[in-house]
């Protein structure tokens, strides 16, 4: 990880912060360091250029923690989500941003929420390094 400040400006100068519904929820794929994320936008809190619309269909990556007895994650300044928290999500709201042509996750800030809301859960000004959201992970039994 990077300093606390690297992830805060990212949350700043981020292009775009959305909040997506996700229809279809797939499995865990096995071994996977990320999970490519589809869903359609339910709002736009922040959206320079107006290239993003209510109800437009998004993909991007969410890099993942890899299943326990994995290889020793690379040191770099990715944040790697627990697949229980991010992966069974139907809501997700996130700060992306559009790199030739492709819509990418902002210095891998995402988060779980449990539904739309009419001002962000996730602050653009909050401090540190990754907002948690406010949905708590499924345990497993």
């Amino acid at each position: 990880m990077m300093a606390p400040f690297v992830y805060e400006q990212a949350r700043a100068d981020a292009p775009f912060h959305v909040q997506i519904w996700r229809g279809r929820i797939e499995p865990r794929p096995a071994n996977a360091t990320s999970i490519k994320v589809t869903g359609r936008i339910v709002r736009l809190f922040r959206n320079k250029g107006r290239a993003l619309h209510w109800g437009q269909k998004v993909s991007f990556t969410i890099p993942i923690v890899k299943p326990e007895g994995s290889d020793t994650p690379v040191l770099d300044g990715t944040i790697r989500h627990a697949w229980e928290s991010i992966g069974p999500a139907r809501y997700l709201e996130a700060f992306l941003e559009s790199w030739n042509g492709e819509i990418d996750l902002v210095r891998s800030q995402v988060a779980a929420i449990r539904r739309p809301t009419w001002r962000p859960v996730y602050k653009p000004n909050a401090k540190g390094f990754l907002f948690e959201g406010n949905v708590r992970p499924r345990m497993q039994a």
